[in-house]
């Protein structure tokens, strides 16, 4: 068989190469000039050309230098607006919003959420994007860039959505105007985007599938910053990480799944527009009804109320779904915030994850197995009854680590209990860092 390569050219084809205008905008969160300047070089170094997008960085209000910042800007080729907003990590889903909405350029079809520490995995990836422009006919998807898609398991429920996230989405402008920008309830964009998609999916009159798997072209998990090296190293990541988890339980209340739903619903109508090439037209909302307005008419009518049966099955699924281990660390607190008890919760769970293992993983000693599923039902009768997430891998690995210990124990931690910060809702806490 021929070398199949000799048939690849080594240039992007012909007509994508010819410039027909700024397509992507890539929001950017700045906090380390370092970084940033890391980031803009290899953005530069790796795209085909500079003029197809455009780089939106935000950057702090306060103790930034500024002037380090706007000289590497002057230093690219890349157009770079810079905005100051008050953002934290916590309250960056509204600046990118702002971003989208009343910085960007309205005319780009893609929209990137960006880090500083990601890095595309190879040479002009703006081209191998252009590609997809109008891959979906209504214009409303969104591309799988990262490696960690090519193993996603099916989402049976929004919690699984949750736990199995696109952590480099590239969005269609189109799409993210829709449902209005990313969703500000939550603390990224990832998690809230495949939760949408979720309930999209289950829209029978959308026979589109929006969220499109590229090959493995976009965005590189070997010369990508793992967030665990970022600055602050793993116990800034734990700390971020384990405060996210107090909100994570607003994200599956009857409301926080409604939005998700919602802002579906509204991508389904927008569909519906399109196909029947509808002219004049709006997207109304009477009660918990979406509706499409069409001159005096009233058209394709649909509730985004969650049944209370589907609300069942979602507050199951996100009771026992895996959470990183995080659910059950949070749930037995009260145990694991003293050395002895940490230390006890974790020969317990190594302990009972041992004999899960074996289950799952079964050997030929019948009498070995046969005490392995014994403490499976044991396990499972445990977590059953305290309403959290099974013990695992993940479990295991996450009381294992040093740096959790340290940082559960750690004065972040615990001031964040003091304060019972597990009590305010994420829009609060938004609201209070923009006033500091």
């Amino acid at each position: 068989m021929k070398n199949f390569l000799q048939h690849v050219k080594d240039n992007p084809l012909d007509e994508l190469k010819i410039y027909s205008g700024k397509f992507i905008t890539i929001g950017l969160l700045a906090k380390y000039i370092g970084k940033f300047e890391e980031y803009i070089n290899d953005l530069e170094k790796h795209c085909y050309d500079s003029r197809n997008f455009e780089v939106i960085a935000t950057i702090p209000d306060r103790n930034f230098d500024l002037e380090a910042i706007k000289e590497i800007c002057d230093k690219s080729q890349i157009e770079i607006k810079l905005i100051e907003l008050p953002y934290n990590y916590l309250n960056s889903m509204k600046s990118h919003n702002i971003m989208i909405k009343e910085v960007s350029d309205q005319n780009t079809y893609f929209y990137i959420n960006n880090s500083d520490r990601c890095r595309f995995s190879c040479k002009n990836w703006d081209i191998i994007l252009k590609q997809y422009i109008n891959a979906v006919p209504d214009n409303m998807f969104f591309l799988r860039g990262s490696n960690f898609s090519k193993n996603i398991k099916t989402r049976i429920s929004a919690q699984e959505a949750y736990y199995y996230p696109e952590q480099w989405g590239v969005f269609t402008r189109k799409y993210l105007g829709v449902i209005g920008g990313f969703l500000e309830s939550h603390t990224g964009h990832d998690a809230p985007s495949e939760m949408i998609q979720y309930f999209i999916n289950k829209n029978k009159d959308d026979e589109f599938k929006r969220d499109i798997l590229m090959p493995n072209i976009m965005h590189s998990d070997i010369r990508t910053t793992p967030s665990k090296e970022t600055t602050g190293g793993k116990e800034r990541f734990y700390e971020r990480y384990f405060v996210n988890n107090f909100f994570y339980k607003s994200y599956f209340t009857k409301k926080g799944l409604e939005l998700c739903k919602k802002a579906s619903i509204k991508i389904m109508l927008e569909h519906l527009i399109w196909k029947n090439n509808y002219k004049e037209t709006k997207i109304i909302q009477k009660g918990n009804v979406l509706c499409v307005k069409l001159e005096e008419n009233i058209k394709h009518k649909y509730s985004y109320k969650l049944t209370y049966f589907d609300f069942l099955y979602e507050k199951y699924h996100f009771l026992f779904g895996v959470n990183h281990g995080l659910n059950f660390v949070h749930r037995f607190y009260f145990i694991l915030k003293y050395e002895k008890g940490f230390f006890i919760m974790k020969k317990i769970i190594f302990f009972l994850n041992s004999h899960i293992q074996n289950v799952k993983n079964p050997t030929k000693n019948i009498l070995f197995l046969s005490i392995s599923y014994f403490f499976y039902f044991i396990s499972n009768l445990f977590t059953s009854i305290f309403l959290t997430e099974p013990i695992s891998n993940e479990l295991e690995g996450l009381v294992g680590e040093d740096d959790f210990k340290k940082v559960l124990h750690g004065d972040v931690i615990k001031k964040s209990y003091k304060s019972k910060l597990y009590n305010k809702s994420l829009q609060q806490i938004a609201e209070e860092l923009e006033k500091s």
